[in-house]
């Protein structure tokens, strides 16, 4: 939920969608949302719960928004024949090729 005085009420929800000013907000809280991430995955412990519960969601992001797309690879887990039954982030994954 986002409390914003900037937006007006008195309009479609269609036209609100088209708002200069929504467009900046959700530019906000997506890069904001991805320092979090990044800011969880400093921690191993924490952010294999947090891959767990939203890695569809990181997965589909990529697919999605083709501007933060770098960022979010970079939170990618995989398995691989070496990590064994823990997953390994992708870009160790590629650093050991």
């Amino acid at each position: 939920v986002v409390d914003s005085e900037d937006l007006p009420l008195n309009i479609s929800r269609e036209t609100l969608q088209q708002n200069k000013i929504l467009k900046v907000i959700k530019k906000n809280i997506v890069k904001k949302a991805i320092e979090l991430f990044t800011e969880i995955s400093e921690n191993a412990e924490d952010f294999k719960k947090f891959y767990e519960q939203f890695s569809k969601n990181i997965k589909l992001g990529i697919h999605e928004d083709s501007g933060n797309r770098a960022k979010l690879a970079e939170l990618l887990m995989y398995h691989s024949t070496k990590s064994g039954d823990e997953m390994t982030l992708l870009k160790d994954y590629v650093s050991r090729m």
